[in-house]
């Protein structure tokens, strides 16, 4: 499996926050609906460090993820984080040879 991570500090003035709330679900609707994507899952920090917001969208293969990572609708998405004061940090990773399969119940 591959990911595409992005790593960003949400907004913290009020309006930039109520912006980005507004905007969340879309894209994360948008982000859902691009070719090959598996699953997203998105983290919080809870001792405030920085960058607090981490999401992982899942990809079935490498090459998939770094097509999504650079496509328009990626580019679109990271430019509307931007506009409500959430820059993100964009890093392709992919899981590790050494971490083990899940067991199932």
């Amino acid at each position: 499996m591959a990911y595409v991570m992005f790593q960003y500090d949400r907004p913290t003035d009020t309006p930039s926050w109520n912006n980005y709330n507004r905007h969340v679900r879309d894209w994360i609707t948008q982000l859902l609906h691009m070719p090959g994507v598996v699953s997203f899952m998105a983290y919080r920090t809870a001792d405030k460090a920085s960058p607090d917001t981490f999401t992982m969208l899942e990809f079935r293969t490498l090459e998939e993820a770094r097509q999504a990572a650079a496509s328009e609708q990626m580019k679109i998405i990271l430019q509307e984080l931007r506009s409500v004061g959430a820059t993100a940090r964009v890093l392709l990773v992919e899981r590790s040879p050494f971490t083990p399969e899940p067991l199932f119940a």
